[in-house]
């Protein structure tokens, strides 16, 4: 879960091994436990990803398809 901040959001991306990252959307803002069905294509980048970021973005998320704002997570995926 993201806390709120103003009129910014939390993006949530895969690290591909190679190629530029792929937004898997924004971090959800509230209590509750949220989940996310991955269509194949995303499921394939995630299985040949080193790992994952997360990005402050504009509220409503990047506008590029890419991060603009900074990283404030990154952590590697060990296991799927």
């Amino acid at each position: 879960q993201a806390i709120a901040v103003d009129d910014k959001a939390f993006e949530l991306w895969m690290l591909p091994t190679s190629g530029q990252p792929k937004s898997l959307g924004l971090m959800p803002v509230s209590h509750k436990e949220t989940k996310m069905v991955l269509s194949p294509q995303l499921l394939n980048i995630l299985q040949n990803s080193k790992g994952l970021a997360i990005s402050l973005e504009p509220k409503g998320g990047s506008t590029t398809g890419l991060p603009t704002g900074p990283v404030v997570y990154q952590a590697p995926l060990i296991a799927f």
